[in-house]
C-alpha cells in the first residue's frame, strides 16, 4: 500500500512539472486577462457619453408689455439660440431632446438650422406646456451641429433647462458662449415643469 501511494506521489509531481499542465494555466490566465481588459473596454465605450450644447445667443426683442394681434398682453420677448453638437463615439439614427424655459414662459416660435437646411430637423412647441419645445434629431453622426433659435415671451427668471428624452447612455452638457453676456440667465439643473 506504501509502494502503491508512493506512484501515486510520483505520478502526480510529474503531471504537475509537464508542460501541458502549464500551458492550460497559461490558457486559463490569458482568458481571464482577455476578459478582464475587454470589460474594461466595453465600460469605456458604454459610458454616458456628453453632446454638447452651446448657449450662443440672448437678445431682447421686447421689454415693455405689449398686445399682439390676439389681444394677449406679452410682458417681454427674448430671441434665444443654442447649438447642439454630437460629440459623443456614435452615430445617432434619431435623438429627442427638450428645451424648457421659465415656468411662465410661452415660445411663440421655434426652428432650426442644419447641414440638411432650415428647420429640416423638426422641433415644435410642446402642446401640454407652453414653455417647451421638443426637437426630434434624425441621424446625427458625429461632429454634426444643429443650431436652435427661440422666440419666448414672459421671461421671468430667465432660466432654461435642456435634456435627452429617454436616450441611454447620453447626457448632454450645456455651456454658455455668448459674447456678450449684458442678460443674466441661469441654468436650471432640474425639470422647470413637470409633464401632467
Amino acid at each position: 500500500m506504501i509502494k502503491y501511494s508512493l506512484n501515486l506521489i510520483d505520478m502526480l509531481e510529474q503531471i504537475l512539472k509537464s508542460d501541458i499542465l502549464q500551458c492550460v494555466f497559461s490558457g486559463i490566465g490569458c482568458t481571464i486577462l482577455g476578459a478582464v481588459i475587454n470589460g474594461k473596454y466595453t465600460n469605456y465605450k458604454n459610458r454616458i457619453q456628453k453632446i454638447k450644447c452651446y448657449y450662443l445667443e440672448d437678445e431682447v426683442l421686447l421689454q415693455i408689455p405689449m398686445k399682439d394681434e390676439n389681444d394677449i398682453i406679452r410682458n417681454n420677448i427674448h430671441c434665444k439660440k443654442f447649438k447642439i453638437t454630437n460629440t459623443t463615439n456614435r452615430d445617432f439614427d434619431s435623438l429627442k431632446i427638450i428645451f424648457q424655459f421659465d415656468p411662465s414662459a410661452e415660445i411663440l416660435e421655434c426652428w432650426s438650422i442644419s447641414k440638411e437646411g432650415w428647420n429640416a430637423q423638426k422641433i415644435k412647441p410642446s402642446l401640454i406646456d407652453k414653455n417647451q419645445a421638443d426637437a426630434n434629431i434624425k441621424s446625427f453622426n458625429r461632429g454634426d451641429s444643429i443650431e436652435y433659435t427661440f422666440k419666448v415671451a414672459n421671461i421671468s427668471d430667465n432660466k432654461y433647462y435642456i435634456t435627452e428624452n429617454k436616450s441611454l447612455g447620453v447626457k448632454i452638457e450645456c455651456k454658455d458662449k455668448r459674447e456678450r453676456r449684458k442678460i443674466k440667465s441661469k441654468k436650471s439643473d432640474k425639470l422647470l415643469v413637470h409633464r401632467h
